[in-house]
């Protein structure tokens, strides 16, 4: 039987190891108002009417029922990164599918509405990728975007290969992005391993579609708790603080 989809797919990047947790509880079994992250992501992904829709994760995690109402695709050893978890993800996903988004497992506060804004940023335009910014005070470990009047991205960098000058940019990569589907499976290939850590980003794709003229554009998240990645004790904490005042 044919798999019935809405004509926009998600696929939710969760098989980082978490390793900054000294934890044997993975990143995304992590508890946000005593709910596992992965299922807050998987709640908004469905929510968005992403579908069908795709978690990536390593075949060593149980996740019980954190990823119900999504498929599951294991993730192998081998090559790292986000665009390779992305190529796992879309081999689950029919190629009558238009649009695909994707949301990172670590992200439990990201609300659909949010998800929503960038499919419509990409679908009702003629670019080929749109991806979410926001403005923070404090960049950090963020990738930076270089977005000019008009909301079309210019440049996206990542922290770890940025210039000091490049790093003084406050305008960063919120994290949930939606690609054209078939520019998506022609293009994943062509993206290399970092010289710096060896993993494949997904971010270059966003280089690679401006340097061949194609256009890439987005959305501002202006609730900076959506932007809250869970990578380490510290942002969980500030996660858990966020959630219990939003459902005050």
């Amino acid at each position: 039987m044919e798999l019935k989809h809405s004509g926009i797919a998600g696929i939710v990047l969760a098989a980082g190891k978490g390793t900054r947790f000294a934890s044997t509880i993975p990143k995304v079994m992590q508890l946000i108002g005593g709910t596992p992250i992965l299922k807050h992501v998987v709640g908004t992904g469905l929510a968005s009417g992403l579908n069908p829709l795709v978690v990536v994760i390593r075949p060593d995690i149980e996740i019980g029922l954190a990823g119900e109402g999504a498929i599951l695709a294991n993730q192998p050893p081998g090559e790292s990164g986000t665009a390779y978890a992305t190529e796992i993800g879309l081999s689950k996903i029919p190629s009558s599918v238009k649009t695909v988004a994707i949301l990172y497992g670590d992200s439990p506060l990201l609300k659909a509405s949010t998800v929503n804004n960038v499919v419509k940023a990409l679908t009702q335009t003629n670019a080929v990728a749109s991806l979410s910014w926001a403005q923070v005070p404090d960049p950090g470990s963020f990738g930076r975007i270089v977005v000019d009047s008009s909301g079309i991205v210019r440049k996206v960098i990542e922290a770890s290969e940025a210039t000091p000058e490049e790093l003084l940019i406050t305008t960063v990569n919120a994290g949930p992005c939606a690609f054209r589907a078939d520019w998506l499976r022609d293009h994943l290939a062509s993206v290399n391993p970092s010289q710096f850590s060896g993993e494949r980003y997904l971010t270059d794709l966003f280089g690679i579609a401006i340097k061949e003229g194609s256009i890439v554009t987005g959305h501002e998240i202006t609730d900076l708790d959506e932007t809250i990645g869970c990578d380490n004790l510290e942002r969980l904490q500030a996660a858990n603080l966020a959630y219990n005042q939003r459902n005050e």
